[in-house]
Formats: structure tokens, sequence, C-alpha cells
């Protein structure tokens, strides 16, 4: 979203500011009254999900969830902003962004007086967390872990509770896009803001950090742009490798890392690649990236992405069976920005089609997930290619020999039969000669585990194996 969206352009008075209390109390009646306009779906999915941000006697400002939800509630402005004005009995400017936002800030801003923003109730951590930019959804209550992000979550855990040691100072987190980075380092900060207030926090974007240091060029602002930063008690700055072959802005981020580092205070930092890989970064810099901890984020495990599809669902008050998360979670692998959005593109489908099960699933998301090839393959077949492949008989891969030559094309096998045929765990172990399904989800782990790994064999012997079952 790149504005605020209202329904008007008028300038909000500054006096009467709604107290907390007073503004959710106006506003569950103005989700009691719309819950007689809309379908219960549309009222739990859309509208309940919805916080008011500020109110006073000429504008009420909202803010949803994420920019998805954002384009569905944005075409409810008209009715959301009469069901208000006839809760209040008279006109209102509503004002609708994304949780977080720069957009919502601003408005904040906007409307309120400097000792009152942002929190209606002035507490703070809320004041602190505001004006660090960090979104108050991203906390670690709301990550879910799993086996490839368990040690970064512990890092940042470690960071946020003992801030400003020398260990894990820097901490440079590494991994591809949608994987849960931001989310991770929001969360420190609100961490910090919540247990230490007096400490300034600063997160950051590093092309808005590139072009505020531009704008102090401009404006020969110099000395109030290195104040902002080199104050700060934990730097957050998100997307660090957007200063490769910026010699300027290198020289600057050093002499600030330097600053604050020397002066114990925390700089944690994001990155789509290691250090060692940045090839347009200054080597002091690479080295300085390189001197605390580095740890990298996999792509989340299937039962990752299923506990974050359930955590989504009970997020938005929806009911949705276990198959319809097993399908969405078999087939979107890459990272979890692409999990929630096909898992919102089911919603907004389920919305039209009146419910939600695996044929609504499957219709939402025909043009994201590939139908499978016209050959029927069975769990036999999958056993067969795999048999061959390892040199191996069937009979072997459903024994209960523990040796290395027949566990791994067992366990490959399993996990094709789980990704590729989409079979349940205690169906697999039934077709494996009666294993016990707790041994069929650490054999799909393990293979996951392995094929995440950034050295694995293995995964040039699924791909190969996948070839030969034509998918």
């Amino acid at each position: 979203m790149n504005r605020l969206t209202g329904t008007s352009g008028t300038e909000s008075g500054k006096l009467g500011i709604m107290q907390e209390n007073e503004m959710k109390a106006i506003w569950k009646k103005v989700t009691d009254l719309l819950a007689g306009e809309i379908s219960e779906v549309s009222l739990k999915t859309w509208i309940l999900p919805i916080v008011p941000e500020f109110a006073d006697d000429k504008v009420l400002i909202l803010s949803v969830p994420d920019s998805f939800s954002y384009s569905y509630v944005i075409q409810m402005l008209p009715l959301i902003t009469n069901t208000v004005s006839v809760v209040c009995s008279r006109k209102y400017d509503v004002q609708i962004g994304v949780s977080g936002s720069q957009e919502i800030m601003d408005a904040l801003r906007k409307n309120t007086k400097p000792a009152e923003f942002p929190s209606m109730g002035n507490t703070a951590d809320e004041n602190h967390r505001s004006m660090a930019q960090l979104n108050p959804q991203y906390t670690f209550d709301a990550f879910i872990v799993g086996s490839g992000n368990r040690f970064a979550h512990a890092a940042c855990v470690a960071v946020a509770e003992k801030l400003g040691g020398r260990n894990y100072n820097p901490l440079f987190l590494y991994g591809g896009s949608g994987l849960g980075k931001t989310h991770l380092m929001h969360a420190i900060g609100n961490y910090v803001t919540q247990k230490h207030p007096e400490k300034k926090v600063i997160y950051v974007q590093c092309e808005q950090f590139v072009n505020e240091f531009i704008s102090a060029i401009k404006e020969i602002s110099y000395d109030d742009f290195r104040e902002k930063y080199r104050s700060a008690d934990l730097l957050l700055i998100d997307d660090i490798q957007f200063i490769e072959g910026k010699e300027q802005m290198q020289i600057e981020f050093f002499h600030t890392f330097n600053a604050l580092h020397e002066s114990g205070k925390h700089i944690v930092m994001t990155c789509d690649k290691p250090p060692q890989s940045l090839a347009s970064l200054e080597e002091r810099l690479r080295t300085r990236f390189s001197s605390g901890l580095i740890v990298d984020i996999q792509p989340p495990d299937y039962e990752t992405r299923v506990a974050i599809l359930k955590r989504r669902a009970q997020q938005n008050n929806v009911n949705v069976p276990d198959d319809v998360f097993d399908y969405i979670s078999a087939n979107i692998a890459t990272n979890i920005r692409e999990l929630d959005g096909a898992f919102n593109t089911v919603l907004a489908y389920s919305l039209l089609a009146g419910s939600i099960d695996l044929e609504v699933a499957a219709a939402a998301l025909k043009d994201i997930i590939q139908p499978r090839p016209a050959r029927q393959l069975t769990y036999a077949m999958i056993m067969e290619v795999v048999a061959r492949y390892y040199n191996v008989s069937v009979n072997e891969i459903l024994s209960n020999r523990r040796s290395k030559d027949v566990t791994i094309p067992r366990q490959v096998a399993m996990y094709l039969c789980r990704f590729v045929l989409n079979m349940t765990f205690p169906k697999i172990g039934e077709a494996f000669g009666g294993k016990d399904h707790t041994t069929v989800i650490h054999a799909c782990n393990k293979v996951s585990a392995d094929l995440n790994a950034v050295t694995s064999s293995l995964t040039h012997d699924v791909e190969e194996i996948k070839k030969r079952l034509s998918l």
C-alpha cells in the first residue's frame, strides 16, 4: 500500500481525542451493526481483525493485518463509514491502512500531539515501538519455530534478552525471501522496547537508510543523520545487501557500525546471502559483518508449514479442514510469503464458494499449483524407481534393516510418497510394511532438512528420481 485511504481529505481536529476504551466501545457497536449487513464469513475474515488505532471527533483511523486484507476491506469503506456515522451521530472521515505501515504512522503523527503519539494508552513501550517503526504483530510468540529456523529464533531471543553484550554482536541473519528474517528482527525490537523502554531502538530498511543518507548530502545535514543512527542502543537494518556497489554509503555505514559496536550497542542485520557472498562489499565491512554470529534461515518443513497455516486460520477466525492444510503445505514449499499468499487466495475464493474444502482449495490454487501428471503414480511405482536408483530391492526398503544403504532409499521413498502423492503419514507407514507414523514423519523431516542444506548430495538424487518418475 502506497497511501492511507480514507473517505475524504479533510483535516482532523486535534481536540476531543478518544480514550482507548471509548474508541473500542464505539468500534464494537460498529461491528455489531455490520454483522447484520454482511455475511458471517466476511465479518470474521475481514471486519473482526480490524484494529481501531485512533479516534477524535472527526477522524477514525483503522488498521488491517496485511495488504491482502486491505484490498478487500477498502471495498467496504463506504459501508464502514456510514455505519460509524450512524453509531456516532456525526459524519466521520474513516481512514484505513496496513498495521505498522509508514502510512499509519504518518496518520497518527498528523492527528496527535507528540506527547500523545502513538498510543491511546500512552504506554512507554508502545511509544518507543512506534518511533522505531516496528510492527507490533511481529513478536517471538507469533513466530512459528521449525527445523529450518530454530537456531535463528534462538539467536534472536538471546540477543533480545542480553542486549549490548559482546556475544552475537553483530547478528547477521541471511536466507531467501519470505522466510521470516524481518519477523525475527521486529520481534527483537518489540521485546526490547517492552522490557527496556528507555532503550533507543531503530528499525530501518537499508534502502531507506541509503535514501536518508542521500537526502543528508543534499541538505548538508550530516550531523542529524549521524546522530540519529549512532545514538541507537539497538540498530536493526533490513536487506543490508542494498549497500553493495555504493561506495560512499559503505564508508558511512562503516563508521556508524564502528561507533555503535565500540560503545557496546547492538547491531542486527538481514541479508539474502552470507557476508562472504557480498562481492561488491568492502572487505573491511565484510569482516565486520562476519565478526559476530552468522545464521541462515531455511525454508520451512512440512510440519512448520502446516503450523503456520493453522495459526493463520486461527487469526482469521475460520475453520479449515486438515486436508486443506495438507494440500497447501504439500504443494507450497518455497517460503512463508507464498504460503500466506496461497492461503489468502483460498480464503478469498471461499467467500464466493460459500465454504472451504479440498475441492475449493484446488480450484482457488489451480493457477499456482500445477496439476499432477496424467500418468497415475502409485507408492509401489515410487518404491520401484527408488530401489532401482539406489541398487537395492523393494523388499529391502520394506524391511526393518537400519543400515545406511537401505535407510536412505527408504526415507527418500517415504518423502516422495508424502510430497508427490500427498499420502498421509499413517498410510505411508502401512504401505512400507506397517511402519509407525512417527517413523514416517522422521523420514520426511530428515529428507527435507537434507534437501535444504547448502551442500547436499541428496538434492541431486531426489531430482534424478523425480525425472525418472516423469515429474
